[in-house]
């Protein structure tokens, strides 16, 4: 028998992502013009997440980019050679996706769907990708959609995701990079603001700390492998200090090391993060 907590915990999953959906169908038009950062700071951060996946992802691999987009990610790992299958909640935002993949000429199945309950046979993939976008899930989701995950990964599978770092925000509040898309931390909210049609919008937006990640993982029977902190340098410094040439060079040689090693790798604005099924 259901209880009345659980029928408030889906109605509550149920309106978080109807809000998402319903956002992301207005911004659609305009998402790309939105992403890209303003300073050096910001391109420092999206170089790593690129860097992170093409190092990951080889020519030939299966390949399920969960919450995929416009395929910011999906359709760059597809010119790379990987078989692309892309995710999303969001109609328009997939029609966008297959515009510019049509234009770039790469073949990508694009799917709408939910994470929580993912429209694919078991083991059908070789790798899991989701990039910014694990934030959205209804919290009661979370271990819904990393169970997905592993049953949808091949043996020896791996998953690599991209999450706001819930220990980082423990440190500092505010969005460092923000521009138009600010992260509200104390109301768990991602804020779109100067939109087209001038209105502000709001979706849900949770982070993860490393020590979410792992357990949600375990429970889903796979193991983290590498944890990487996504700019856990650069985002306490000024673009004014980032723009000089070689202060920035030296920062991105410190990232490079640093944001592997611990504790450095925990403080992270971001977490990159590689989780495997077992063989």
């Amino acid at each position: 028998m259901t209880t009345l907590y659980e029928r408030s915990d889906a109605a509550d999953a149920a309106i978080g992502k109807q809000t998402v959906q319903n956002v992301y169908q207005q911004l659609a038009a305009e998402y790309d013009e939105r992403i890209p950062g303003v300073g050096h700071a910001d391109d420092m951060f999206t170089d790593s997440e690129m860097r992170f996946l093409m190092a990951k992802v080889h020519s030939g691999t299966k390949v399920l980019d969960m919450g995929c987009g416009t395929g910011r990610f999906t359709i760059p790992l597809a010119l790379a050679g990987a078989r692309m299958t892309g995710l999303d909640l969001t109609a328009a935002m997939l029609d966008q996706a297959r515009t510019k993949a049509k234009a770039a000429e790469v073949d990508i199945d694009f799917r709408q769907g939910d994470m929580a309950s993912l429209p694919f046979p078991d083991n059908s993939f070789d790798v899991v990708t989701s990039m910014l976008a694990l934030m959205h899930i209804p919290l009661s989701d979370r271990q819904s959609v990393f169970s997905e995950i592993a049953r949808v990964l091949k043996p020896g599978g791996r998953m690599l995701l991209c999450v706001k770092n819930g220990v980082f925000e423990r440190m500092f509040s505010g969005d460092r990079f923000a521009e138009v898309d600010v992260t509200d931390v104390e109301n768990k909210e991602l804020i779109f603001t100067q939109t087209q049609a001038g209105e502000e919008l709001r979706a849900p937006w949770f982070s993860f700390t490393p020590d979410e990640l792992s357990l949600l993982f375990a429970r889903a029977g796979m193991s983290v492998t590498h944890l990487k902190g996504n700019s856990p340098i650069s985002v306490w410094l000024a673009e004014q200090v980032l723009a000089d040439k070689g202060i920035r060079s030296v920062v991105q040689t410190l990232e490079a090391t640093l944001s592997d090693v611990p504790p450095f790798n925990h403080l992270g604005y971001h977490l990159l993060v590689e989780a495997a099924k077992p063989l």
